[in-house]
């Protein structure tokens, strides 16, 4: 558990001119047999993100808690839910943060997807990450230690600045919302 990777990102936005700076992001392994995740393919937004290990959920009677269980695989049932820790912790540079998203093939064809998604890591947090999985389908599904879980996403954070106002600019839009721009 000494090792430290380190990811290099390119700043997209401006590959040529930038092509030399790159941020650096420090991802410690929480657990020996841990992959980091890394882009499969030149220009991918995500890197997969394995299961590590499994957390079950108890929050009966006001107790809230996560207990570890020691598997390699776990039985999710329908519409339950696990914690799934990923086996690493980061160091991300300050204004970025990564986003925790769902893998579209197991949303699509298995019902499985992350809670809480997209999920937030900011750059302060220093200690292992965690998915939580939900099985939104009708039969069980056997998780896997090592199974490509989730995806990750470095993203940048912008400064704005919040401006109350009685009343808002109007726009195209409108007070439309929830499916309203599909309506003749």
């Amino acid at each position: 558990m000494k090792n430290i990777v380190i990811m290099t990102i390119k700043d997209n936005n401006n590959m040529k001119e930038n092509s030399k700076k790159k941020k650096k992001v420090y991802f410690k392994k929480t657990k020996d047999d841990v992959i980091i995740p890394r882009p499969s393919k030149l220009g991918d937004a995500g890197s997969d993100a394995r299961i590590m290990g499994f957390k079950k959920i108890l929050n009966e009677n006001g107790e809230k808690k996560l207990i570890d269980i020691n598997s390699d695989t776990y039985t999710l049932k329908p519409l339950e839910r696990v914690g799934c820790p990923l086996g690493f912790a980061t160091a991300i540079p300050d204004g970025f943060f990564f986003k925790v998203v769902p893998r579209s093939g197991l949303a699509l064809w298995e019902g499985i997807t992350i809670l809480n998604t997209p999920g937030t890591i900011d750059s302060g947090y220093r200690n292992e990450w965690m998915a939580i999985v939900v099985n939104l389908s009708n039969k069980e599904r056997i998780l896997k230690k090592g199974e490509r879980i989730c995806q990750i996403i470095l993203s940048k954070i912008y400064d704005y600045e919040i401006i109350e106002t009685d009343e808002l600019p109007n726009s195209e839009r409108g007070l439309g919302g929830f499916g309203s721009t599909g309506k003749n």
